[in-house]
């Protein structure tokens, strides 16, 4: 009876094994990221170095506007049903030593971290899912509603309703769990996690079924998209685009000045266990240490 138990312990772990290993897909793998500028609606800025968003800065006074959003596309092909039951987490990378506190913060009470970026994903089968980076445009760009009024975001129609094709899937802020010198450390990861089951999850299930297999991530500012706090007037929330091969120096932080080559700080869909499956790992390795 105990070799049983043991035999059906070694399977569990071994099962458990397979399941918890991670599977990175980044935009350097037939994927995209481009960047989205409502003030140049026919621009295309696939080959930029950066990507970001950015807001309105007319209320101002200001002679110019870079409403802007940011596009994910990633190729799936790779996914299985059993990656399919783990977490995903949609990973960026800081980009400039010029994301201080003041930055993502608001100046109204409450005082604090408590900006950061609303996610959405995009139906794998609407026309022009499988968008080219260096051709796509806000014009062109599937699920944007591009108006001229910086006021507003383009993610939403005229009757402010969220544009066909797109699902919200939630919100991230800012902390400071990378600061480092007075500023957010360049090449640190800045983390969504969504739990098995969400609209994400849904959405590669059904790109495994389109020709493409990719799926479209869109990243855009929490707050508004008009906003009078001067520290966010036209500022870069920057990430690291595939197309950053080499990390911008900062002594400050580990990640300053490494490679990219290979797209370890390209933006990134990450599969990972969920916690109770690790759980469920220590205590099979348990169970085998304490039957040897």
């Amino acid at each position: 009876m105990k070799k049983l138990i043991v035999f059906v312990g070694i399977a569990a772990v071994a099962l458990f094994v397979a399941n918890a290993k991670a599977l990175t897909i980044t935009t350097n793998m037939g994927g995209a990221d481009c960047e989205m500028r409502e003030e140049s609606p026919d621009s295309n800025r696939g080959t930029s170095t950066e990507i970001a968003s950015r807001v309105s800065a007319k209320s101002l006074g200001a002679s110019y506007d870079h409403q802007s959003l940011i596009y994910l596309k990633f190729n799936v092909s790779s996914v299985t049903e059993a990656d399919l039951m783990k977490d995903i987490i949609v990973r960026t990378t800081i980009r400039n030593t010029n994301m201080a506190p003041g930055r993502y913060q608001d100046t109204v009470p409450p005082i604090g971290p408590n900006t950061g970026w609303d996610y959405y994903v995009l139906d794998p089968t609407v026309s022009g899912a499988n968008w080219d980076e260096l051709t796509i445009t806000p014009n062109t760009a599937p699920g944007l509603y591009i108006d001229g009024d910086y006021t507003t975001k383009p993610i939403y129609d005229f009757l402010g309703e969220l544009n066909e094709g797109l699902t919200y899937l939630g919100r991230r802020l800012y902390d400071d769990q990378y600061l480092v010198s007075g500023h957010l450390a360049v090449g640190a990861p800045f983390d969504f996690v969504l739990a098995p089951g969400s609209a994400l999850h849904q959405a590669v299930q059904t790109a495994l079924s389109t020709d493409h297999k990719t799926v479209t991530v869109i990243m855009y500012i929490a707050h508004n998209a008009d906003n009078d706090n001067t520290q966010w007037i036209n500022f870069n929330y920057l990430f690291n685009p595939k197309e950053m091969t080499t990390l911008n120096n900062d002594p400050a932080s580990p990640w300053g000045g490494k490679s990219n080559a290979n797209g370890e700080f390209s933006p990134s869909l990450i599969f990972v266990p969920e916690p109770a499956t690790m759980i469920l790992l220590g205590l099979g390795g348990l169970l085998l240490r304490r039957k040897s």
